[in-house]
C-alpha cells in the first residue's frame, strides 16, 4: 500500500508527461521550420504594398499559432514558453533573416501566451485569440527595441494592430477549430483540470462536442494545411538558399555567361559610395558604402541584346526590379558584404530598392 502512494506521488512530481514533451518537440519543430516559409509571405506582402517592412504582419499569426498549439494540447503552464524557445532555434538554424534576434522574439511570444492563459485561468477561443493577439504583436515591440528604424510612431502602432488581428484569428478561432477537430476526431484527448473547466474542457463539454458533425471542419482544415504545405515546398525547393553556404549571388538569365561568384572575385574594382537611404517609414542619413558596382558584375555576365530588365532577388524572396540600362550606367548601385550577407545600396532609388540577403541577379 506504501509503495503504491509513493509511486503515485512520484507520477504527481512529473510535471510534463512523456506525451506532452513529444507535442512539444514535434510543434516547436514544424513551427520553427514553416516560419521560415511565412517570412517568405511577409516579404511578399510587403513588396505588394511597396514597403520595406510592417506590411508582413497580416501573417504573423501563423508564427504564433504553433506556440498556443501547444499550450492547448498540453495545457500547463510553460508549454508555450518552451515552445516558443525552441521553435525560434530551430528558425534560427534553418536560416531565418533575423539571425538569433528570432530566439528572443520567439521566446517573448511563448511567455506572453502563457501570461495571458495563467491569468485568465482558463482554455477556450476567447483565451486562444487574446493571447494570439498579444504575443503576435509583441514581435513589433521586440523587433523596434533591438532594431529601431527611425519609423514614426502611428506607423508601428498600426502594423502592432495588423499583428494584433493576425494573431487573433489563426492563433486563436483557427486554432480554436484544430483544436475541436482533434477532439472529435479522437486524435489526442485533451487534458482537463479544475482551471480549466469553466471553458468547457471537462468530460461533459468534450462528450457534447464530440456529437457535432466533423465533415467541414476536417476539409476546411485539409485545404489550409495542403495549400500552406505546398507553398512551403515551393519555398524550400525554389526560393530557400542555405545560409550556411555564405554569401555568394549567381548573374542568370539573359546573358552570355551564368556566374557564381562573390565579393573578393571583384576585388580589383572595388568602390566606396556617399548614399542617403530615403525609405518611406525609414531614413539613413548620407554616409560611406564600400563595395563592388553592379554594373562591373553585369558587364562580366554581358547581358544579351534582347534584356532590358535587371531583377535583384533576396533569399526570402523580397525581389526588386530595374532597367537594365540604367542599372549598367549607375555609379550609385553597389554590392556589399555587411553581417554575413550580400545587401543592394541602390544610391539613387528609394529604401525599399535597398535589398538585404541579395542572392541572385536576374536578367530579363
Amino acid at each position: 500500500m506504501k509503495a503504491e502512494v509513493r509511486e503515485s506521488a512520484s507520477r504527481k512530481r512529473i510535471y510534463f508527461a512523456t506525451r506532452d514533451l513529444l507535442i512539444m518537440a514535434v510543434l516547436s519543430g514544424i513551427g520553427g521550420v514553416l516560419s521560415t516559409y511565412v517570412g517568405y509571405l511577409g516579404n511578399l506582402l510587403n513588396r505588394l504594398f511597396g514597403v520595406p517592412f510592417g506590411a508582413g504582419q497580416f501573417v504573423a499569426g501563423l508564427h504564433v499559432f504553433w506556440i498556443i498549439l501547444a499550450a492547448g494540447l498540453v495545457r500547463r503552464p510553460g508549454a508555450a514558453t518552451i515552445v516558443g524557445l525552441l521553435k525560434g532555434v530551430v528558425e534560427l538554424l534553418t536560416g531565418s533573416t533575423h539571425g538569433v534576434a528570432i530566439v528572443l522574439v520567439s521566446l517573448v511570444q511563448g511567455l506572453v501566451a502563457d501570461l495571458v492563459i495563467l491569468l485568465m485561468r482558463r482554455h477556450g477561443s476567447l483565451v486562444y485569440s487574446i493571447a494570439g493577439g498579444l504575443s503576435a504583436a509583441s514581435n513589433v515591440i521586440v523587433f523596434q527595441l533591438l532594431y529601431f528604424s527611425g519609423a514614426p510612431l502611428g506607423y508601428i502602432l498600426f502594423i502592432c494592430v495588423l499583428a494584433l488581428i493576425s494573431g487573433a484569428l489563426f492563433g486563436g478561432l483557427f486554432l480554436s477549430g484544430v483544436l475541436d477537430l482533434v477532439g472529435e476526431a479522437g486524435l489526442l484527448r485533451l487534458r482537463s483540470g479544475r482551471q480549466y473547466e469553466k471553458a468547457g474542457a471537462g468530460p461533459a463539454g468534450s462528450e457534447a462536442k464530440r456529437k457535432r458533425p466533423a465533415w467541414l471542419k476536417i476539409i476546411v482544415v485539409s485545404l489550409i494545411i495542403v495549400a500552406f504545405s505546398a507553398g512551403a515546398i515551393y519555398y524550400y525547393a525554389v526560393v530557400f538558399e542555405p545560409p550556411w553556404l555564405g554569401p555568394q549571388c549567381r548573374v542568370e538569365g539573359k546573358v552570355e555567361n551564368e556566374f557564381a561568384f562573390s565579393l573578393s572575385r571583384f576585388a580589383a574594382v572595388e568602390k566606396t559610395i556617399v548614399a542617403e537611404l530615403k525609405g518611406q517609414v525609414t531614413y539613413v542619413p548620407p554616409q560611406e558604402y564600400t563595395g563592388i558596382p553592379v554594373k562591373e558584375i553585369l558587364k562580366e555576365a554581358a547581358p544579351l541584346p534582347e534584356a532590358t530588365v535587371l531583377r535583384v532577388i533576396a533569399t526570402d524572396g523580397y525581389e526588386v526590379e530595374f532597367d537594365l540600362e540604367k542599372a549598367m550606367a549607375d555609379e550609385q548601385m553597389v554590392l556589399i558584404e555587411e553581417e554575413d550577407m550580400l545587401r543592394l545600396i541602390a544610391g539613387n532609388y528609394e529604401g525599399g530598392y535597398w535589398v538585404k540577403l541579395v542572392s541572385r541577379f536576374k536578367v530579363e
